[in-house]
This record gives C-alpha cells, sequence and structure tokens, in this order.
C-alpha cells in the first residue's frame, strides 16, 4: 500500500485539470464523476479512505485549532504573535471568555464535521458498492472491511474531539438533507461517549482490521487496532470525571496496547520530533505530513505558525509560559527538546548560523522546540514543511495504564515502574541539541529521581503527562478530565507573569466552550447553546 502522505495526492488529482487530447468532450470530465460511476472506477474505495484522512490537513480548522485550545487556552502556553491584535480570540480562550463567535471554536466545529461527513459518505456508499482496485480485479472483502473499519475508528476520533471542547454534540452519522439541517439536536456528552465507545470496540475486534505488529512501512500513518484500544484508553479516561468504573476500562485498554509488543520507548527523547519521528516504536498513531519535500504540497504550517518571529520568518505563535518551564526537574533534558530560548543556534544553508532573537517583538522568552525546525527541513518559504504531529504515542499509553492503575486501586509499585519507564528514558537521553549549532540552556547531569509507591502517585502521573507531552495539544483536555480546569486556570491567573490569564474562568461555565453562533443559527434554533453563554 501507498504511503499516506503520498496517496493523499490521488485525491487531489481528481480534483485537477482534464487532458488535453481532442477527445476530451466525448468522456465525464475526471473532476465530475457521479456516484454511480465514481464507485465503478479503479481504486474508489481507497480514495474514499484517504479523503476521510484528509481531515487532518484543515491548516486553521484542524491544525491550528487544536494548537490553540490544547496549548495556548492553558497554564502552558501564550498566543504569542505580533502583538495583541494577532488573532486576540485566541488570547480570549486562555483568560475565559471566549464567545459564540470566536473563530477558533468555529474553525474547530467546521473541520471536524467536515471530515465525519467524508466519513459518513464512505461508510454509506462503500458497502454495497462492487469496488475494484487499482488494477481493475474486484476489491477483495477483507480489505473493504479494513477500509471501513479505518474510517470508522478516523470518525470516532473526530467526535472525541468536539466533545472535549463542546460537550455534547449533535450525533451525526449520515448524510445530511436540507431539511434535516434544520432538525439537529445536541446528543448527551454520555451519548456521543457511547457511540466512540461502541465504534473504537468493533474497530479493534474487527477481524480485518490491521495491526501494528503486521503494519508495513509503506503503511505508516494509518490507524491499527492498537490505535483503537490507546484512543480508547484515552476516552475511558475522559469520561471517567463523571463514572470513575471507567478507571478501570481505561486501565485494560491501555494494557491491550502494551501487551502487543509492537511498540516501545524509543532511546532517545528528541528523536520522536525529527524528521524520522514516526519511523520510530514511539509513534502509535502519527499524522504525517510533507513526508516527500519534492511534492510540496502536504506539509504543515504549525511550524511556520509557531516559530520565532524576525529573522527566522516564523509567525510567532504558541509560547511556552514560565509555569511550564519551572514544571520540569533539574536534570530533564526533556526541556532542552520542548523550549526555546533567544540566542539558541541552528545551521542555515549557507554554512551560518541562525541565531534566534525574540527582540523584535512582543514575547515571553520562549519558544516551542517541537515544531521548530531548522532551514534544512523547512519548506519552500516556510510552508508545506516535513512535519509529523504524534496523537497518540507509547510513552502517552504507558502514562495513561498508570493512571487507569491508580485511579482504580491498582498495584501502586506497579504503577511507580509504568511512570518510572517514562522517567529513565527521559534520564538517559542526550542533553546535547543534536540539529543546534550552541543552545542557551545547559541541562545538568543529574538522573531524574525514581517515583516511589508511597509517593503522591496521582500528583506524580499527573506532573509527568504534563512534562513528557508538554505543546503536544493534551493540556486543555487533562485539566478537563482532571475536573481541574477552572482551579487551575484561577490559580495560575494570580502567578507572576501570567497577566491574569485565567482570571475570567468560571466554575459551571468554562468547563467546556460556546458552541458557534452561526451553528445554532443554521440549525434554526435546534441546537441549544452550553449554559452561561
Amino acid at each position: 500500500m501507498k504511503k499516506l502522505s503520498h496517496i493523499l495526492l490521488v485525491s487531489v488529482l481528481i480534483l485537477m485539470g482534464t487532458s488535453c487530447s481532442e477527445d476530451f468532450l466525448d468522456r465525464t470530465p475526471p473532476g465530475n464523476l457521479t456516484d454511480e460511476n465514481f464507485y465503478k472506477s479503479a481504486d474508489a474505495g481507497f480514495k474514499s479512505l484517504i479523503t476521510c484522512y484528509r481531515g487532518f490537513y484543515d491548516f486553521w480548522g484542524y491544525q491550528a485549532s487544536r494548537a490553540e485550545l490544547g496549548n495556548m487556552a492553558t497554564d502552558d502556553s501564550d498566543k504569542g504573535g505580533s502583538d495583541a491584535g494577532d488573532r486576540p480570540f485566541v488570547t480570549d480562550l486562555g483568560f475565559g471568555r471566549a464567545i459564540s463567535s470566536n473563530e477558533t471554536l468555529q474553525g474547530y466545529w467546521t473541520a471536524r464535521y467536515n471530515a465525519i461527513g467524508n466519513c459518513n459518505v464512505a461508510l454509506e456508499r462503500l458497502p454495497d458498492a462492487a469496488l475494484i482496485d487499482a488494477t481493475g480485479a474486484p476489491l477483495p472483502a477483507n480489505l473493504k472491511n479494513r477500509y471501513l473499519a479505518e474510517i470508522r475508528f478516523l470518525r470516532a476520533l473526530f467526535y472525541s474531539e468536539l466533545v472535549k471542547v463542546y460537550g455534547g454534540v449533535p450525533l451525526v452519522t449520515k448524510t445530511l438533507t436540507v431539511e434535516d439541517r434544520t432538525k439537529l439536536n445536541r446528543a448527551t456528552s454520555k451519548e456521543i461517549f457511547e457511540f466512540v465507545e461502541s465504534e473504537l470496540l468493533a474497530v479493534a475486534n474487527d477481524a480485518d482490521m490491521l495491526t501494528a505488529t503486521s503494519l508495513q512501512p509503506a503503511e505508516l500513518g494509518r490507524a491499527t487496532k492498537e490505535a483503537a484500544w490507546a484512543l480508547l484508553a484515552r476516552t475511558y479516561l475522559f469520561f471517567a470525571k463523571d463514572d470513575t468504573s471507567l478507571f478501570a476500562k481505561a486501565k485494560d485498554a491501555a494494557k491491550k496496547v502494551i501487551d502487543s509488543k509492537a511498540f516501545a520507548l524509543h532511546p532517545q527523547y528528541q528523536e520522536i520530533f525529527l524528521a524520522n519521528g514516526y519511523k520510530t516504536k514511539e509513534a502509535v498513531f502519527s499524522i504525517i505530513m510533507g513526508d516527500d519535500p519534492a511534492l510540496q504540497i502536504y506539509g504543515s504550517h504549525i511550524p511556520v505558525y509557531c516559530s520565532p518571529r524576525g529573522a527566522t520568518g516564523g509567525w510567532g505563535f504558541d509560547l511556552p509560559t514560565q509555569d511550564l518551564v519551572s514544571e520540569f526537574e533539574e536534570g530533564d533534558p526533556r526541556l532542552l527538546f520542548t523550549v526555546l530560548q533567544p540566542g539558541d543556534a541552528f545551521p542555515k544553508l549557507n554554512g551560518s548560523s541562525e541565531i534566534l532573537d525574540f527582540s523584535t517583538y512582543p514575547n515571553n522568552g520562549y519558544h516551542n522546540r517541537k515544531v521548530y525546525l531548522p532551514e534544512s527541513r523547512r519548506g519552500a518559504g516556510w510552508g508545506d514543511d516535513a512535519w509529523t504531529y504524534h496523537p497518540i504515542r507509547y510513552a502517552d499509553v504507558l502514562l495513561m495504564y498508570a493512571e487507569g492503575l491508580i485511579e482504580s486501586g491498582g498495584d501502586k509499585q506497579e504503577a511507580a515502574d509504568y511512570i518510572n519507564m517514562v522517567r529513565k528514558r527521559a534520564s538517559n537521553s542526550t542533553r546535547t541539541d543534536v540539529e543546534a549549532t550552541s543552545r542557551t540552556a545547559k541541562i545538568a547531569d543529574k538522573a531524574l529521581a525514581d517515583v516511589k509507591a508511597t509517593d503522591d502517585l496521582r500528583k506524580a502521573v499527573r506532573h509527568e503527562r504534563r512534562v513528557e507531552l508538554a505543546l503536544e495539544y493534551h493540556r486543555l483536555f487533562d485539566l478537563i478530565r482532571w475536573n481541574s480546569l477552572v482551579e487551575t486556570m484561577k490559580a495560575y491567573s494570580q502567578k507572576p507573569l501570567s497577566n491574569g490569564k485565567g482570571a475570567n474562568f468560571t466554575a459551571g461555565k468554562n468547563e467546556v466552550f460556546p458552541i458557534p453562533q452561526v451553528e445554532i443559527d443554521r440549525s434554526g434554533g435546534s441546537i441549544a447553546q452550553n449554559p452561561n453563554y
């Protein structure tokens, strides 16, 4: 099978111009295929699947909004940008004053429902279609079933992302008519949970769904049974805030991933975020962008969006806070590959050094290292950059398992052991940035102390999640599921350098964000707004 970053080209080419041959008027233009002839065309099933994966490629709606909510709306990161007037609605997210016209929240909603719509179309059309493969041979039933399972995984993932931000949302599992759109109602959060759970269980137990142990190098970036179990563990942990019995289920789902023996902690922490990070055993589910720089069309703009301004050419968003930096213990090399500082130097293609200078625009003195690319890894003019995002890493799975153990009354020593696996990998990682000419921060050659079974294990696992997964868009959702978002942000607003961020967070309101007003209007008012918005 073709690699995801390459095969996305297929769906783009379908939409491009037609042949210049003289008989083109006698043929159905490829860009105007009807349902009837599209599903009879070569590789239609595969192309339908890839259209569903394309949901990840909406920059403002999917990629940027994920960073703006997951990082910038929390105590881990400030908005940044050129000045206070650069995307001010992002600032509103972190101050607890977002309103229903907020552009980030609108984009987040639209991108995910567009992706869900593509999944629904494929799940409606593919089962009864007489599909053929790229050679014209009938598509084997087990391969069609795999495509359908992958699509169900993706749809469940998109719904899991929606419910974490808005609470209950409309549960749409079929293509809507114009009339349907004015009769939408919000499902409850519990109903969304039950849907996501049932879909992921079906995928994880589908005999035709690929496993990570049999995934071929050319199939990297595609969903597997293990990814479904990992996403299910995350889903159980999120909804355990309302039902503590789900902690045990989260533990068991995470253990399925561990017991597959398909994954391992990569020895060097920083290499997870370098060019070939998606090839490591750490990657449970990864979104690979710009895998072939020659294509120059499938990269991400996240690196330029979140890199320093000035001579570097970035847009300057997503600034790690001092509060996050202070969370790292002395000797933790993860800090080096999480945070950039002024004076950090990286090689340029002409042999000189790019020395980071934050003095020409407002900032808090830090930038996100995990998304910064030295000049040799940047796309043309910054953009379409070869960059991988890992929605699910193996370290995350180990910490989810440990948390499930802790919260379900499991063995404390075992929980400590799993936390220590992650800490020991960090301790044993290099304290030198292999891509840099020089770094301002110096990491002490001091091992991180083991967590003991007698320690406050809840505090330990929450600390470990914050530093291990820093700036990877998990912080907001961890705080929500720990029922501590409002408390944490209110407390943060009183800390030095916070500038009052979080002061407006209010219990009974800011545990969720407002439904976009335009969506309420489009529904004719059948979609109800969240309380107090």
